[in-house]
């Protein structure tokens, strides 16, 4: 891949690693701590990289090993990088192990630079948020997960976060990240699932600083926008959503991936898939009929 131009910030956008305390198998199909190994020596190559970011479903069981787990691999495949390392919650996150070892999910700043936080008890209902700078671009977390539950919201918390961070433009503008996209979704199942309030979102974005808006959740390459601003979700490091299949039924296929985000100091932004070559690529990793990703849609959808 080439080197990005001066002034650009090169960021490798990860998402829905789903990563295990115990290394049991994701969906009982895939190994993700493996696959997670396998993308980043595939990406070893890649020039140039400025800040790493995970948008959600960092872990599948929410257990303090599975965030230590991604503390180290890509901690410190960014430290070696010279790479800010950033990431927020996701549905199947839990906070309390979240914050126990990532804190507020800003974990090395410029540079490859552990930050250093001050550790703080918050209950589990307040949302993780945090910011950071990296080349110039404020870097903004937004917390969309609702404990207990598949679908995302954004809290008047997590909105008066959003809207006090913003407040005033930054040398290079903003990048925000989330775990659920303000975009429609695939599939019945992921409709049910979906950020239920992207209009609040949209307020809040309208004629600020933000460059971009990265997501994930849907584990597959989507782009869109919202209030003029674009929004790019990666695709699955646990697997690959078949977004051409039957809409009330869920299909993933082994798969994983990345974005490689190139954002440049005027705002131009443009961005590349990676799909990891593996041999067992495109078999089915999960199937749900439309009566069991309905059961799914009832007990983790809003009520």
């Amino acid at each position: 891949m080439q080197t990005p131009a001066p002034g650009t910030l090169r960021i490798l956008h990860l998402s829905d690693t789903h990563l295990t305390g115990d290394g049991a198998l994701h969906q009982g199909t895939v190994d993700t701590t493996a696959a997670l190994h396998a993308l980043l020596e595939h990406l070893d190559t890649v020039p140039g990289t400025g800040l790493v970011v995970i948008s959600g479903d960092v872990s599948e069981d929410g257990s303090p090993e599975s965030y230590e787990t991604v503390r180290r691999t890509v901690g410190d495949w960014a430290e070696r990088h010279g790479a800010a390392f950033v990431t927020v919650p996701g549905n199947h996150d839990q906070r309390a192990g979240f914050r126990q070892v990532l804190v507020d999910g800003h974990v090395l700043g410029e540079g490859g630079q552990p930050l250093v936080h001050t550790m703080e008890h918050h209950d589990p209902s307040v949302p993780v948020r945090g910011q950071s700078l990296v080349a110039g671009r404020r870097i903004v977390t937004v917390d969309t997960s609702v404990p207990g539950a598949g679908y995302g919201e954004l809290s008047e918390p997590a909105l008066e976060h959003l809207r006090a961070a913003l407040a005033e433009p930054s040398e290079h503008g903003s990048v925000v990240v989330l775990h659920h996209p303000p975009l429609p979704a695939p599939t019945a199942l992921h409709d049910a699932l979906k950020l239920r309030n992207p209009e609040d979102l949209a307020d809040v974005l309208r004629g600020t600083d933000v460059r971009v808006v990265l997501g994930g959740h849907y584990h597959h390459h989507f782009a869109g926008s919202i209030a003029g601003v674009p929004v790019l979700v990666a695709p699955g490091v646990a697997n690959d959503n078949d977004v051409a299949g039957a809409y009330d039924q869920e299909t993933a296929l082994v798969g994983t991936g990345a974005l490689v985000v190139d954002l440049a100091a005027d705002g131009s932004l443009w961005s590349t898939p990676v799909r990891l070559p593996r041999p067992d690529a495109d078999e089915q990793a999960l199937h749900l009929d439309a009566e069991a990703a309905a059961r799914i849609a009832a007990a983790f959808g809003p009520a």
